[in-house]
């Protein structure tokens, strides 16, 4: 846990609700728990992503998947009573195989509710990096339009 990250963070939420997509980054390169500490210490759902999601998807035919993952994403982010929704563990949605892409799946559903998604990958200049080149889940994003508390 980081107090200046928390104090960022608490601040950052104060101005996000004029925004049309509301969804702030906390980097927490590899191990840091900062994210899971704000939800607890003001009431905010956290939400393990690659457990929820690992047991909707494995119901669903594997040709199947990649048109639910969103739509089973959207249902578990709607169905929460809080307008603040903490994410953390996301892994999964890097399989190649699902066919999305993490970073505009949270944009997309930030319309609706304020996502702080914590961001355990590595920050390189103005893009998020997920992997190292050559893996099958390497992701270079921009960080240029995302607020990222580090």
């Amino acid at each position: 846990m980081n107090i200046s990250v928390l104090n960022n963070l608490s601040v950052r939420l104060q101005n996000i609700s004029q925004l049309y997509y509301k969804q702030v980054y906390v980097y927490e390169y590899e191990r840091g728990n900062s994210v899971e500490y704000f939800s607890q210490a003001n009431h905010y759902p956290l939400m393990n992503i690659n457990l929820l999601l690992s047991e909707r998807i494995k119901t669903v035919a594997r040709n199947r998947r990649p048109y639910k993952v969103a739509e089973i994403l959207h249902e578990f982010i709607n169905n929460v009573d809080s307008e603040i929704v903490c994410i953390d563990f996301y892994e999964m949605l890097f399989e190649p195989s699902l066919g999305v892409n993490p970073f505009d799946l949270f944009t997309n559903l930030s319309r609706n509710k304020t996502l702080i998604i914590t961001w355990r990958g590595r920050i390189e200049g103005d893009y998020f990096i997920h992997a190292e080149p050559g893996h099958p889940e390497y992701t270079k994003y921009s960080t240029k339009d995302a607020i990222v508390i580090k």
